[in-house]
């Protein structure tokens, strides 16, 4: 089968490599939809725990073409998507349900082979079904929207709050999607780049502000005393130590978006200390794929806008150089 095979930091190549066989408690699936994330980026950098080689991509959607002799759950023609992240369920995290820090966990596409491929094997415990109504395309945004489930319920968003997101990419809007219909009063979104601002106005942002020191002032102005939830998206150490300022006393400090292995961000204890700021991480799913698809299925997250643009299994490279160099891009997709 034809896959893209990261073979070195910042190395790829489009090759012909074996198509996985599935083992007796897996479900081969034909790709349909893989969505590029920030992650896959990391990895190709070398600034994630991945080895290499490795055929990444871990947000996709496909169709069942063979099991294992064990799976029950699924037959071929089945339409699918998958939670990457396969857990033991048999260590000390597992037994006292903090999954995503499983001390034997697999993650497709981030430790084995993943979707970037004609084909995915996947352990039946981390395949789900997805609804007709729904495209490839569309279910292939269920992993990151998993991502987003499980970090609202981090933040602790209360009805009525005010939130401040900085990233106005699909992540960032997937976040302000749902911390609306959480009960947020206000959600205003900062960006770079104006037309992801235009973009999140359009998909229902409270307001939205350019990243600069003039968008700064205006944030302050909005919200003197800071905002109960301040969420990042961006994954940038230097970002972050300037969203700090932006939370309420007694608020939550948000860090979803996902910063280079060793980066380091500047912050006073003190400030911490004295303002009673809460800073929560959020790692990946826990247990939220079948909630995640259920927002989907229901309407109330729509995700199809969020997809900017799609290349061919051949074209892998035009999409990195999307990713890299089109500050404007949002969810960019493989169809394999």
């Amino acid at each position: 089968m034809k896959a893209c095979l990261f073979e070195a930091k910042e190395k790829f190549v489009i090759s012909d490599i074996k198509k996985p066989v599935p083992q007796k408690d897996e479900v081969l699936i034909r790709v349909k939809a893989a969505g590029i994330c920030g992650t896959d980026i990391h990895i190709l950098k070398g600034e994630y725990f991945s080895d290499f080689p490795l055929v990444a991509g871990h947000e996709f959607s496909g169709e069942v073409v063979e099991v294992g002799e064990e799976v029950t759950q699924f037959q071929p023609g089945d339409r699918v998507t998958a939670d990457p992240n396969i857990f033991c369920d048999k260590c000390y995290f597992c037994k006292i349900n903090k999954n995503n820090h499983c001390l034997d966990s697999h993650v497709i596409g981030v430790t084995q082979n993943g979707a970037f491929a004609e084909y995915v094997a996947v352990s039946e415990k981390g395949v789900f079904h997805i609804p007709d109504h729904l495209s490839y395309s569309e279910a292939a945004l269920a992993e990151p929207l998993a991502c987003v489930v499980y970090g609202v319920r981090r933040s602790g968003i209360k009805p009525g709050e005010k939130v401040l997101i900085f990233g106005a990419g699909a992540i960032g809007l997937l976040l302000m999607s749902l911390l609306k219909i959480s009960g947020a009063s206000q959600v205003i979104m900062v960006d770079i780049s104006q037309k992801k601002l235009d973009f999140a106005k359009k998909m229902g942002a409270s307001e939205v502000i350019l990243n600069n020191a003039e968008g700064e002032k205006k944030l302050k102005a909005i919200a003197p005393f800071g905002f109960e939830l301040v969420a990042d998206a961006t994954g940038s150490p230097r970002v972050m130590e300037r969203e700090l300022q932006f939370v309420e006393p007694d608020g939550t400090f948000l860090v979803f978006g996902v910063a280079p292995i060793g980066d380091m961000m500047k912050v006073e204890p003190y400030d911490i200390f004295r303002r009673d700021i809460h800073i929560v991480g959020s790692y990946a799913v826990k247990k939220t794929m079948q909630y995640s698809i259920n927002l989907l299925a229901s309407g109330k997250i729509q995700v199809k806008n969020l997809i900017s643009s799609t290349y061919s299994l051949e074209d892998f490279e035009r999409g990195i150089q999307d990713f890299y160099h089109d500050p404007d891009h949002m969810k960019i997709q493989i169809i394999p």
